[in-house]
């Protein structure tokens, strides 16, 4: 419901990275972090993409998701030869050949790494908006829909960093019409 939504691209071109990864949303937070220090200090090739709240309510959730994606894309200092995309949608616009592997994150290192990346930035940018934005409390859930943020959005009504696209925002906002601020 806040915040942007993330995405990473990893190549891990020496097939002897050991640390234990996994669906970054399975592991600790300690465990991601370690995870993701990991893959800094290692020889992983790594690029990261985003778009912003206000990118999501302009051009939808799962636009948004699949621009972030090729941004990480064009992050990597080397064109990768082929593409594993966690899920079940190859983004429209890749020039790289690409298979969709469902719970991709359970099946490719390359992809479990990429889910840690993009969850340790997210939520590090988290941490950033919880430092302008206390009273959301962010930093405890992140932006996503528990009963605390659900809370604060009926105390104090939606910040800069909510995407309006979002039901729940809008209702704490008195929007009726998600089309306020969601177009093509």
């Amino acid at each position: 419901m806040a915040g942007p939504v993330v995405s990473a691209a990893v190549i891990l071109p020496n097939s002897s990275f050991k640390v234990p990864v996994n669906d970054s949303k399975q592991m600790t937070a300690a465990a991601r972090e370690q995870a993701y220090c990991a893959l800094l200090r290692s020889d992983a090739l790594i690029g990261v993409g985003a778009c912003s709240a206000v990118e999501i309510d302009r051009i939808g959730i799962h636009k948004a998701t699949y621009l972030s994606m090729r941004r990480a894309l064009a992050k990597l200092e080397t064109v990768p030869d082929f593409i594993l995309v966690d899920g079940n949608v190859i983004p429209a616009g890749l020039k790289i050949d690409a298979l969709a592997v469902v719970d991709g994150d359970a099946q490719s290192l390359s992809i479990a790494a990429a889910s840690i990346v993009a969850k340790v930035v997210r939520d590090q940018w988290m941490g950033l908006i919880h430092a302008i934005s206390p009273e959301y409390q962010f930093e405890q859930h992140k932006g996503y829909g528990t009963a605390d943020h659900l809370e604060a959005l009926r105390h104090f009504g939606p910040g800069p960093f909510h995407r309006y696209s979002f039901q729940p925002v809008r209702e704490s906002a008195g929007i009726a019409d998600p089309w306020v601020y969601v177009g093509e």
